[in-house]
């Protein structure tokens, strides 16, 4: 089943205070001039993961993989996680070296700085010297760098003064970073809303599972925030056709063996790419671009009025109005609306473990559109 933590309706819709958006606004418009704004993956890229718990723990890394499959299968990627576990960037130095040597990344994305600001105002000076030696490592050996923030907190279970600590030395990486002209991603800030603004909708809701680290969906919702801050280039399967069978427009996929006879239209799609869901317990909808970032999208214009069921390979995606088919609807929107397991499930399972990979860009699927 496809599953979700504190469910809601579709739109990346973020509403917050001026203190907590300001920041992420700021290196938005910080980030339209500077690298960042360049989606930085290339076809061959060995991307290294290096970082604290967080990147131990895999699951934000696992979700840019899984995006990165899904929705770029023209580029061949190999990936590596590095850490010790409860990291700095002061035991990432300690270590790089080896890393680098064994793994030959031309990408090294690291994810430190949570438990650096546990030494607090004075040990920024230090912080910021062993980010400097790292970054001057990896671009030692040619390979290209992006360095992500540390995640933000629920401060019921974090306290006040370490969240406080991490949301400074996240914003101390972010000034710096713009001073060295390094590709520094901001995911703090956009966490922190997310929390901010999923509590506001359920007042039980955190995105901590203990005093620093994420829940399964919100390290999802991580993963797509920082998909979605690296500017990937616009990405969707879509499919437009007639009630009577006529394939109008097209974008990343074909319709095939196409037939509508006594109410029933039905096709074959053939997806050059898949952007589908991960198949995992998911993020709040209103406050990640998780749908934005996950366009399989389907119109059909010229049908009656009334109430239509989807099925692909037999499998019920949801039911919807004729005019909202006419308009054009996001398939994965569907599923979730309805809290139905997907019918690409096994397919979604195989590619988060990293298999099944050649499979992407290679689907035929038998859809059928039925009035109720």
């Amino acid at each position: 089943m496809l599953r979700q933590a504190c469910r809601r309706s579709p739109s990346w819709i973020v509403r917050s205070s001026i203190l907590l958006v300001l920041p992420y606004l700021l290196l938005a418009h910080a980030q339209a001039k500077s690298p960042s704004s360049t989606f930085p993956f290339r076809n061959g890229d060995r991307v290294a993961w290096i970082g604290s718990s967080s990147t131990k723990i895999g699951v934000w890394p696992q979700t840019l993989e899984f995006l990165l499959h899904t929705r770029h299968p023209e580029l061949s990627l190999q990936f590596k996680k590095f850490t010790t576990g409860s990291g700095t960037f002061a035991t990432g130095l300690e270590h790089l070296d080896e890393w680098l040597g064994e793994f030959k990344p031309t990408l090294v994305f690291f994810n430190y700085g949570g438990n650096d600001a546990g030494g607090g105002d004075a040990g920024v000076p230090k912080f910021l010297e062993n980010m400097e030696k790292c970054v001057a490592k990896v671009e030692q050996t040619g390979a290209r760098v992006v360095i992500i923030t540390p995640q933000a907190a629920d401060v019921r279970k974090s306290g006040e003064a370490p969240a406080a600590k991490r949301q400074k030395y996240a914003e101390t990486m972010i000034s710096h970073g713009q001073k060295k002209g390094w590709v520094v991603v901001d995911t703090h800030h956009p966490l922190a809303v997310m929390q901010t603004e999923s509590q506001k909708d359920d007042p039980t809701y955190s995105m901590l599972k203990d005093k620093i680290h994420l829940t399964t969906p919100a390290y999802i919702g991580w993963g797509y925030l920082l998909y979605d801050l690296l500017a990937p280039p616009a990405v969707e399967s879509a499919a437009t056709i007639k009630a009577d069978g006529h394939v109008t427009a097209t974008a990343n996929c074909q319709l095939l063996d196409v037939s509508s006879s006594d109410g029933l239209l039905a096709f074959t799609r053939a997806d050059k790419v898949l952007p589908i869901l991960p198949p995992d317990l998911l993020p709040p909808r209103k406050h990640v671009p998780m749908e934005a970032r996950s366009r399989y999208m389907l119109k059909v214009t010229g049908l009656a009025p009334g109430k239509y069921q989807l099925t692909c390979e037999g499998q019920a995606i949801g039911t919807v109005e004729a005019d909202a088919l006419g308009r054009g609807v996001n398939l994965n929107s569907l599923l979730l609306d309805a809290t139905l397991t997907a019918p690409w499930q096994s397919l979604a399972e195989q590619v988060w473990q990293g298999t099944g990979l050649e499979q992407v860009g290679t689907t035929r699927w038998r859809f059928e559109i039925r009035k109720k």
